[in-house]
């Protein structure tokens, strides 16, 4: 045991809540080691490369409005690349564009007498727009809250606009179509969405923990080391390795988090999804929107030309399309491909016969479920001293929820550091 290395402050988990939480005790002068179980950071944020194309691995966004995203993130250096504001969506077989008549005013009119939805359902969005960019985030979260389901229906809302538009769009969101969600979540959502930007950073999704990795010190992420076990101060890894800490931040997913602090009520049911990619030669349309099925059937859920978007994200004279498909009972792959493609087709014509399936993502745990008696979770862990919970699964299931958790437990452990000295 005197062979074991001390730290002041053990991470375990180094996807972005754990990178979060190490960057802003380092922005205070307290390092932190960093223990990831896996070869790279990063988490559920991951990016692949694959022929010259870069697939993230389940379709992801960065919506740059995110408090902690600016606080933490160079946004230059990322190169990010920006989505069109709106969305275009599936409408008695063509595409119709919802646009954001705040950004795009010339586009208000022809947005506000399409056929999606009632006119009246786009007076509603834009209030429901300028009531969640009212006050702070925190009183946000305080706000009286019901199902997001029975939230847009007291707002008014037609059937038409909640099957067209947010059950696709929240269900792309949170991987939940059933709209069970707070409210809370679907206001925090369309604030974010209203007060910035839509992008990708140029070399994907993976550059934003890499560049939280890389503002730390040298030497303080340790990968390939799983944590197995916590016993009062000291971590054991799987290798039988043990090291010793004054606190110690558990940065893991929910049910992970619960085995290693033997409290079952701390793990989460998860949503998944299935996202698809597909490279074709220079695709002929130039939308740089996203899309939704609106009144369609059919496994799309939502889908976007995202090399249009980030053209580095394909190489030269090649596009890429990523397919982010809805639930379904399916057990046969092979048919799910087949019914995509016959929907891609529906959208974009015989091109689509020379579109090649690059790389089919199953991800069983997309984000973890939030219900509406979910509580934003205290980052300190009562049951242990000097021990904190970290993750998206402690707020709400983002990449903010991830960063700001991270941050909360940085600070708790600053306060507890000024405290004790």
């Amino acid at each position: 045991m005197s062979n074991e290395r001390h730290h002041e402050v053990i991470i375990i988990g180094g996807g972005l809540a754990g990178l979060s939480c190490a960057v802003q005790l380092a922005k205070s002068g307290v390092h932190a080691a960093v223990l990831e179980a896996t070869d790279r950071v990063g988490g559920r944020v991951r990016s692949d490369v694959i022929n010259g194309f870069t697939l993230d691995v389940g379709f992801q966004v960065l919506l740059t409005a995110y408090p902690s995203c600016q606080e933490l993130l160079d946004y230059p250096a990322l190169r990010l690349r920006y989505f069109d504001p709106g969305a275009l969506i599936r409408q008695a077989g063509k595409f119709t564009e919802l646009a954001d008549p705040w950004r795009n005013p010339g586009k208000a009119w022809s947005t506000a007498t399409n056929p999606v939805g009632s006119f009246k359902d786009k007076l509603r969005i834009w209030r429901l727009r300028s009531k969640t960019c009212r006050g702070s985030l925190a009183e946000l979260y305080e706000r009286p809250h019901k199902t997001t389901e029975q939230y847009l229906r007291d707002f008014g809302f037609s059937e038409r606009m909640l099957e067209e538009f947010f059950r696709p769009f929240i269900g792309g969101v949170f991987l939940d179509e059933s709209l069970s969600v707070s409210s809370r979540m679907l206001e925090f959502v369309f604030r974010m969405f209203a007060m910035g930007g839509i992008a990708v950073p140029a070399d994907g999704m993976a550059a934003i923990p890499r560049q939280l990795a890389e503002r730390l010190p040298r030497g303080s992420v340790n990968l390939q080391s799983s944590v197995v076990q916590i016993e009062g101060n000291r971590v054991v890894l799987a290798n039988g390795a043990g090291l010793t800490a004054k606190h110690i931040v558990i940065a893991t997913e929910s049910d992970a988090a619960a085995r290693l602090l033997e409290l079952p009520q701390m793990q989460t049911s998860w949503n998944e999804t299935t996202t698809l990619y597909y490279s074709s030669p220079q695709c002929d349309e130039k939308f740089k929107s996203l899309i939704l099925r609106g009144d369609e059937n059919g496994p799309i859920q939502t889908a976007t030309i995202i090399s249009n978007v980030a053209e580095e994200y394909a190489p030269p004279q090649s596009s890429l399309i990523s397919v982010s498909l809805s639930p379904n009972d399916e057990t046969s792959s092979d048919r799910i491909e087949l019914l995509t493609k016959q929907q891609l087709n529906k959208w974009f014509g015989d091109q689509v016969r020379d579109w090649e399936l690059l790389q089919t993502y199953q991800i069983p745990y997309g984000l973890p479920a939030m219900g509406i008696d979910r509580v934003i979770r205290s980052p300190v862990v009562k049951e242990r001293e000097n021990t904190y919970v970290c993750g998206d699964h402690c707020e709400t299931p983002s990449i903010e929820g991830a960063m700001d958790s991270g941050i909360r437990a940085a600070a708790s452990i600053l306060e507890r550091r000024t405290s004790n000295s």
